[in-house]
């Protein structure tokens, strides 16, 4: 058995019923890069653009509530099991236990759709650096298997074929409740979403000045759009499959057309299903 499964019985709590969270309390964990010549990431909550999705469009997006002892902070994440949410590493340092909101489109409201856990079962990757974002991924286990139905469903890994592709070019989408403008303080109540192109690490060091790693992976912020739009931890998908997980923008505006950037899911693959039950998609 693997090794997060053996502890789930032991630490997971239960399944929530009531929405006892003060929204007004809730902060976002997201990361901007505030110097690309030293490579400085900071916290800010900067998130805008997209379109607001359909009701559950995306049945892979999950919403997460971060308890720390500094407070309740919201990320995003990705099914990729039944039992399995990848998410951004810096949204679970010091976390002590994360509340899983699946199938939600409003995610602050009471729907019918929603499934909801509260769990304690969550690991970064070993290789996660916080001054250079390098690994960018951890993962979290529910208590329980979530009903798989139309609003939720795992959205697929990578396959071991696409470790050594960059997918430069490629046409993605990207999820969350983020903030709709620089401006705004608050995230979006429902469901947002954006269609971008990956590019090539290259290109994208180009606007971080060196400090894009093998473990990273950036979209085009062209029109104004980037990771900005999801929240930390919401799902980068192409072709149908989970190859990036939300972690970083320029603080310079996510509406004047930076890149962003995310942590590479292939560079996690190997360790994802290692400790988990999600399995990657056939070659």
């Amino acid at each position: 058995m693997k090794l997060l499964a053996i502890v789930v019985s032991l630490f997971a709590l239960a399944l929530c019923e009531e929405d006892h969270i003060d929204w007004s309390k809730v902060k976002t964990r997201d990361i901007v890069v505030t110097n690309p010549i030293t490579g400085e990431f900071k916290i800010n909550s900067r998130i805008v653009g997209g379109q607001e999705a359909v009701q559950n469009q995306f049945p892979y997006q999950a919403g997460l509530l971060v308890t720390t002892p500094d407070g309740i902070y919201f990320c995003a994440g990705a099914l990729i099991s039944a039992t399995t949410l990848a998410t951004a590493a810096h949204c679970l340092v010091s976390a002590t236990q994360v509340e899983v909101r699946l199938g939600a489109h409003n995610v602050m409201s009471q729907e019918i759709t929603q499934q909801r856990f509260v769990t304690l079962i969550f690991a970064n990757h070993p290789g996660y650096n916080p001054n250079t974002l390098g690994h960018d991924l951890g993962v979290i286990l529910l208590p329980t298997a979530a009903t798989l139905n139309a609003a939720v469903q795992p959205i697929p890994l990578p396959s071991y074929d696409d470790f050594d592709r960059t997918f430069a070019g490629v046409p993605a989408t990207m999820v969350g409740w983020g903030v709709t403008a620089d401006g705004s303080t608050a995230i979006s109540q429902t469901l947002r979403f954006l269609s971008t192109t990956i590019m090539s690490n290259t290109a994208c060091n180009i606007g971080y000045l060196g400090q894009i790693l093998p473990s990273h992976i950036c979209t085009s912020g062209e029109g104004g759009v980037g990771a900005c739009t999801g929240d930390s931890g919401g799902a980068v998908v192409a072709e149908g499959r989970l190859v990036g997980i939300i972690s970083f923008a320029l603080s310079f505006s996510c509406q004047a057309g930076w890149p962003s950037g995310h942590s590479r899911v292939t560079a996690s693959l190997d360790w994802i299903v290692a400790i988990t039950d999600a399995e990657p998609s056939p070659s």
